[in-house]
């Protein structure tokens, strides 16, 4: 999750249907400018080079949400059109073991189609195996680059936070292994102790 706020102006997002290294790029409505998620950055367009700011957020169940927040209003699926919304028109990509467009060579640290969670500080990344953080509630600490770390996993195996050494929640990225590797070739794997 990144703010709107790029220098002193304010941007809208959309989806511009195009890919760079398989990896889903958005563009500014302001600009025409296009930005890769996974750079934090614009790569074309007149706002190329500038830098988004990531935001800590979390990716929880609907069932966790919904516990955590019992009065919370939900939009109605009703839409006027025919659409089946508990369709999941990716799903047989997700289960594909391979890639459909090339990232260029990966590493071979684990399957493409792992997913991970993906932690950048400064200049320094990290993978963590997001199967292996939900078979292992607790707080995980660690360090990324030479930065203490925690990751917070509930009970139902969920990541509920990444927080710095004061305790601040950090941004963390959902990615698959392909995408993730790709953007940061030097990134480190955690490896839990055993």
């Amino acid at each position: 999750m990144y703010s709107r706020r790029v220098e002193s102006t304010e941007h809208t997002f959309g989806v511009s249907g195009r890919l760079y290294k398989s990896n889903v790029l958005l563009y500014d409505h302001q600009t025409d400018s296009l930005w890769s998620q996974l750079m934090d950055q614009a790569i074309a367009g007149p706002a190329a080079g500038q830098k988004l700011k990531a935001l800590p957020s979390t990716r929880i169940t609907w069932k966790t949400w919904r516990k955590r927040n019992p009065s919370i209003r939900v939009l109605s699926d009703e839409t006027g059109f025919h659409r089946d919304y508990s369709i999941d028109p990716y799903e047989g990509y997700y289960r594909l073991g391979s890639i459909m467009f090339p990232v260029g060579a990966v590493r071979r640290d684990m399957s493409a189609k792992e997913p991970v969670l993906g932690i950048k500080l400064n200049s320094h990344a990290k993978a963590y195996r997001l199967d292996w953080l939900s078979a292992n509630p607790g707080i995980h600490q660690d360090t990324v680059g030479s930065r203490p770390i925690r990751i917070e996993i509930s009970a139902e195996g969920e990541v509920v936070a990444v927080r710095d050494e004061q305790g601040k929640a950090i941004a963390a990225t959902y990615a698959y292994w392909f995408a993730w590797q790709a953007f940061n070739r030097e990134t480190e794997v955690y490896q839990p102790e055993k």
